[in-house]
């Protein structure tokens, strides 16, 4: 079993093999390497969440799973394709009510929530990053990133600068007028991305955010994300990309709908795997 200045030379953040053991804590911006211990109360919780899709042949997805996303968590989603950790994500995001269990924000169930404080959960509590980007064609890069602030009343100027900002951060500078169609899969990504930061969530939902996008671009991302941390908030990233790990402080495995296996990288070391 590789000792702990191994494990964190192979998944800790960007300098951290230089680092002690006892330097971590204060290095890391999630503040620790593992999983918290008598940390602040949870920011999203999903309790035995069941999913199933209707039809002659109903499929269930989700058997049962639970999670809790607490401050300054980082969690790595991995498992199989097929797993359900798209329609887990779905359902911890609210857009996707599951058919038994609990998702509670902030200890409040999101169903019990009034319409307005549901409403301010989607503009300003949590971020969503979809699988498929979820961009809208008649727009350009800029007014896609710009559009949450819009919707939350943001002056133009301020949106437009604030878009422009997020697509340089994310090398999409020379992409800003260009719409959907015009854009690789890669850089449609990067522009969901920037779309889902914007207004600064709590929390980040990213289904497969760096699937498309080479390691550099990955890095880019993961950093972006790493700042929502950084901040006090959670993300929660589904992901087959082992970069991930470099910022992750827990790993959740997702196989035939349920939780396998969490811990920190170094612990599930074993059980890891990019299929």
């Amino acid at each position: 079993m590789p000792d702990a200045d191994d494990l964190r030379a192979a998944w800790g953040p960007p300098g951290a093999a230089d680092l002690s053991t006892s330097d971590v804590a204060e290095a890391s911006p999630t503040g620790r390497e593992g999983p918290p211990s008598g940390a602040a109360a949870p920011l999203l919780e999903g309790e035995d969440i069941v999913r199933t899709y209707p039809g002659a042949h109903g499929v269930l997805a989700v058997r049962g799973a639970s999670l809790s996303l607490a401050p300054r968590d980082f969690v790595a989603l991995m498992g199989p394709s097929g797993s359900g950790k798209t329609t887990f994500i779905g359902a911890l995001s609210g857009l996707d009510a599951p058919d038994e269990g609990e998702v509670r924000w902030k200890g409040r169930p999101i169903p019990g929530m009034s319409r307005t404080d549901r409403s301010d959960l989607r503009r300003r509590g949590m971020g969503v990053i979809f699988q498929s980007f979820g961009l809208l064609p008649t727009l350009s890069a800029v007014e896609n990133v710009e559009l949450p602030l819009r919707v939350n009343g943001a002056p133009l100027d301020e949106a437009r600068e604030r878009a422009s900002g997020w697509l340089e951060r994310l090398d999409l500078a020379d992409r800003v007028d260009n719409r959907t169609f015009e854009l690789s899969a890669g850089q449609q990504q990067r522009v969901a991305v920037a779309r889902a930061l914007i207004a600064e969530p709590e929390v980040v939902l990213a289904d497969e955010p760096i699937a498309e996008v080479d390691t550099e671009n990955a890095d880019l991302i993961l950093a972006a994300l790493w700042d929502v941390v950084g901040r006090g908030g959670a993300v929660l990233a589904a992901t087959h990309n082992p970069e991930a790990l470099r910022y992750a402080n827990r790993v959740v495995l997702f196989r035939d709908g349920l939780i396998d296996a969490e811990g920190s990288p170094g612990e599930l070391a074993d059980h890891l795997t990019t299929d």
